[in-house]
């Protein structure tokens, strides 16, 4: 049972004078004895030396009061406001410590007409730098267009066919 219910709870955490992230929440049910709080309906804002990097969304997630790390989980969002990438997956940590966003769970990062998908991942809270493991990366038909004699890669060897390959 929680020590503490707080609606509309707000938490923010600085890196000395710079902002690190605003986390906010519909409630939190805080566990003082486990130094957790669990959180409803998240939206977190992370910040990259003071600088606005993202927004994240999630259903839920935990807070560990003493690392300050989190944890969202449930339909999570991260979008960059560099350059509007989306990254979406079930799972995603934050370390305190290394100032990194990861997770061992599937994932879809979408740049521009690129989609990425592949299962666990490490990256900035803006989305600058990412990998993932077992990656499997799309081009829509959209980037296609124009394209004449081309068609798109799939997984594979990356080989093109030869230019008179089905003329015969």
């Amino acid at each position: 049972m929680p020590t503490q219910v707080i609606d509309n709870f707000t938490l923010t955490e600085t890196d000395g004078e710079n902002l690190s992230w605003r986390l906010k929440a519909d409630r939190a049910d805080i566990y003082d004895y486990a130094h957790e709080a669990k959180v409803f309906t998240v939206n977190v804002d992370f910040y990259e030396d003071g600088v606005y990097s993202s927004t994240l969304t999630a259903r839920e997630g935990s807070i560990d009061l003493l690392r300050h790390s989190m944890q969202a989980r449930g339909n999570v969002v991260l979008v960059s406001r560099k350059d509007g990438a989306v990254l979406k997956t079930e799972e995603l940590n934050w370390d305190a410590d290394a100032s990194r966003i990861y997770s061992d769970a599937y994932c879809t990062l979408e740049r521009g007409h690129s989609i990425i998908r592949g299962q666990g991942f490490t990256a900035t809270p803006g989305l600058d730098s990412f990998s993932s493991h077992k990656i499997e990366a799309d081009i829509l038909e959209k980037e296609m267009e124009g394209l004449e004699g081309r068609r798109k890669q799939k997984p594979g060897n990356g080989a093109a066919p030869k230019p008179d390959e089905g003329s015969k």
